[in-house]
């Protein structure tokens, strides 16, 4: 005996089981497509992070030998995260409506209008766990490039290395 069954409902129509599996296909699709962008936009900052800090530092980044490159670059690659993250929210958004519209039409409806608004009831729900992790290592990114711009911009004012006296500061 099916869940339905055993709760007291009908069995879902083919039609409720045809949506549902097309719902299902496309939030795992959409994941699959969010986790590609996600890893190549990730991969794109971590060389943009490495060219900042092979040829913006001497000395294991203890002197500053283009300070107008890492603070360029160190912007760039806070802007290209803080872009990422928008498009990683959008993802995870729409990863959750449409797997509810999966789960409305699991549960058995079939409605066009029923389906779309499971969906809508679906905003404002937390992101889904893949989106929670790859927005955390993007952040961890956007953090760094914003020491690397602020780092830049202290070594155009000429205030880098800050503390070359007193290492006990």
């Amino acid at each position: 005996m099916t869940n339905a069954g055993t709760r007291g409902e009908s069995p879902p129509t083919p039609a409720s089981t045809d949506l549902w599996k097309f719902f299902e296909e496309k939030g795992a699709q959409q994941r699959e497509s969010m986790f590609k962008l996600a890893t190549w936009i990730i991969g794109f900052t971590g060389v943009i992070l490495g060219y900042t800090v092979s040829h913006g530092f001497e000395q294991g980044l203890e002197k500053l030998s283009h300070p107008r490159m890492v603070f360029v670059l160190g912007l760039a690659g806070f802007f290209v995260t803080r872009s990422t993250i928008w498009i990683l929210r959008d993802h995870g958004q729409h990863i959750n409506r449409t797997f509810a519209r999966a789960d409305a039409a699991r549960e058995g409806a079939s409605a066009p209008q029923t389906i779309w608004d499971q969906g809508k009831a679906a905003e404002g729900k937390p992101l889904p766990p893949i989106c929670r992790q790859l927005l955390f290592v993007v952040h961890v990114f956007g953090a760094i490039f914003l020491a690397c711009a602020i780092v830049g911009l202290l070594g155009l004012l000429g205030l880098y290395p800050i503390v070359t006296a007193n290492p006990c500061l």
